[in-house]
Formats: structure tokens, C-alpha cells, sequence
């Protein structure tokens, strides 16, 4: 789905890799796209672990440039919870600000996608499921089988299921 992304962003973020060469922890972690943008179901990952905040600050706007032209409708950026910073997560916070700057300009979304991990959502209809919080197949499959096994077992538990249903498919088919 989102294979011509990760070249993509590679590309993007050279300026951040020269960048990064410079900094004081480089000899030891030097940030490179090679080890610090991959995808992972679909989504490209760009880890800014071993980067200074200013350094992540400039990843986030090379990224917002090639955002909009990507696959798969989001980015998701690794920033860690800071357990090895002292006081306050600086990165973390950075990039939050930085994408809520980029998502306004440009009418996109941001957000948490998990611990450390953020996300910039740039087409919701092409974003993965994970990146933008839809419920899969499965949950819903799983949901019209607890359904029905109600409806078998509490037969009045049928209209309340069908009346459900029906706002259900309502709202979906207005979404379209």
C-alpha cells in the first residue's frame, strides 16, 4: 500500500540526517532515515529518538511537505515518554506543538497514536485503521455475533438489536 512512501520520506529527511551528524551523541546514535523511518502496517514511522528538539522540530516540517502526497494518509512520529530526560519530556511536547501548527495551516489532524507515538493524519478515507482509531472487520463481526446470540437467547433484545442496526447503516451511508 504505502511502499513508494518510505523512499518518499527518506528523501525528505536528508536535511535532518546531515543535520543530525553534527550533534554531540552522533558517534555513539547517529540519527540516519535508514534506522529511523520505516513502515509498520502501512504506516511510515519516523522515529526521532537521537534527534534534538530543534532537529525533530525541522523532521516535522520536512515531513509536512511530503504529507500530503503520501500513500497512506498518515505519519506516525516516535518520540518516547522521556524516561531518560531530565525533568519534563522536551521532544514530546516539541513535536506535539509542531504538528498542531502543520495540522492547522494545512486542515489535517494530529494526535496521540499510542505511548510516545504520535500521529499526523492527512487523509482519514487512506489512513490505516490504527492510525486513525477505526474499529476493524473483526470488532464488528464479533459485535453482530454477540447480537444475534442475544437475540437467540432474549428474543425482545432483537428490535433493540435491528433499531441499532438501522441508525448504524444510517450513519455510514451518509458518511459515504
Amino acid at each position: 500500500m504505502a511502499g513508494g512512501d518510505l523512499p518518499r520520506l527518506q528523501r525528505a529527511l536528508r536535511p535532518v540526517e546531515r543535520e543530525a551528524a553534527h550533534l554531540p551523541w552522533a558517534e555513539e546514535r547517529r540519527w540516519t532515515t535508514s534506522t529511523h523511518v520505516w513502515l509498520e502496517g502501512g504506516l511510515p514511522v519516523v522515529d526521532l529518538h537521537d534527534l534534538g528538539v530543534q532537529a525533530a522540530r525541522v523532521a516535522v516540517d520536512c515531513v509536512a511537505e511530503e504529507a500530503g502526497s503520501l500513500e497512506a494518509g498518515a505519519v506516525c512520529f516516535v518520540t518516547g515518554v522521556g524516561r531518560r530526560s531530565l525533568g519534563p519530556p522536551k521532544l514530546g511536547r516539541a513535536v506535539s506543538a509542531a504538528l498542531g501548527h502543520v495540522a492547522r495551516q494545512r486542515g489535517w489532524r494530529h494526535g496521540p497514536l499510542s505511548a510516545g507515538r504520535l500521529v499526523l493524519i492527512v487523509d482519514p478515507a487512506r489512513a490505516p485503521a490504527r492510525a486513525t482509531g477505526r474499529l476493524g472487520w473483526p470488532f464488528w463481526a464479533a459485535l453482530l455475533a454477540f447480537g444475534l446470540l442475544a437475540s437467540a437467547l432474549f428474543p425482545p433484545f432483537a428490535l433493540v438489536l435491528l433499531a441499532a442496526l438501522a441508525f448504524a447503516l444510517r450513519q455510514w451511508w451518509r458518511r459515504r
